[in-house]
């Protein structure tokens, strides 16, 4: 499966539809944005007041194909329905807004998960539901579920060095992200999703959960900071010591040691880690039902 190959957009009835996906849906009867809001089946991931995110499985020759359905609930526009309203192009929900930044990043063969559909419908004028269909992404692992499911991955002489390699290869794909305009604003260790083929210790990646993607190159310099510093937060420290994340960040930079300006980049990046805990720590757990 090549994660990071284009995708053929089909637009059908306030739907984008990934090409592929088209006659698969239409055979299931869920090729319409009622049909897809209103699949009742499957399992629960998460629920918050803003949107849940459902695991379902549809048949397919005996087998059973599995997605993720996330839904937007509802949300008041307010004036920014006259920007939907008189500049549809420029107006974009939450589930179209992701679909759309996963195929950005596709075309610039940065590898994500597979877009099935995004849909969005106007109630009252004002109000707006939003979703996003992707396939499941087994056998990937988000790198965060991967250190909790085996705390000993990365331990001992073998461990060690596919810690290093992992490591380079994060900083890669940073690097290659940003080179390209993009900086995907949630880049942690929830977002990344690994896969070691067992016949090689160099992981693939895909990224996830993109609603926030940030494309001004204006702010670019930031990208850097605000990236890595989210990554170094979600890595444990008792897996990714000081001297781990200082070869992460030497390998985004390509070099082997810090000049006078990697090194105010590099406290940068520390105090805005500090920043993320000190405000993550004190902001009050969200209840998920």
């Amino acid at each position: 499966m090549n994660l990071s190959a284009n995708i053929k957009c089909i637009k059908k009835d306030g739907l984008i539809l990934n090409a592929e996906f088209k006659n698969f849906l239409e055979k299931n009867n869920i090729d319409t944005y009622e049909a897809i809001w209103r699949i009742k089946k499957g399992k629960n991931v998460k629920e918050i007041k803003e949107r849940s995110v459902t695991r379902i499985e549809i048949d397919e020759k005996n087998k059973k194909r599995a997605f993720y359905l996330k839904r937007h609930n509802r949300k008041y526009l307010g004036i920014f329905r006259l920007f939907a309203f008189f500049l549809s192009k420029n107006f974009v929900s939450e589930g179209r807004k992701e679909f759309i930044n996963i195929c950005d990043f596709r075309k610039c063969n940065l590898p994500t998960v597979v877009p099935v559909a995004a849909g969005e419908k106007f109630f009252r004028f004002f109000w707006i539901d939003s979703f996003l269909l992707t396939e499941d992404f087994s056998p990937f692992l988000s790198l965060e579920d991967l250190l909790e499911i085996q705390p000993d991955f990365f331990k001992r002489k073998e461990g060690e060095r596919k810690k290093k390699i992992l490591i380079r290869e994060i900083a890669l794909l940073a690097k290659s992200m940003h080179n390209k305009g993009l900086n995907h604003c949630d880049f942690n260790s929830t977002h990344i999703l690994v896969n070691y083929d067992s016949s090689s210790n160099v992981p693939r990646f895909s990224l996830f959960d993109m609603q926030r993607v940030d494309k001004n190159k204006l702010l670019r310099f930031r990208w850097i900071i605000k990236s890595l510093a989210r990554l170094f937060y979600s890595l444990p420290k008792e897996i990714f010591n000081e001297k781990d994340r200082i070869y992460l960040f030497l390998s985004y930079k390509g070099k082997t040691r810090l000049n006078i300006i990697d090194k105010i980049q590099w406290l940068w990046i520390n105090g805005k880690t500090a920043k993320i805990k000190k405000h993550t720590e004190k902001k009050p757990e969200r209840k998920e039902i």
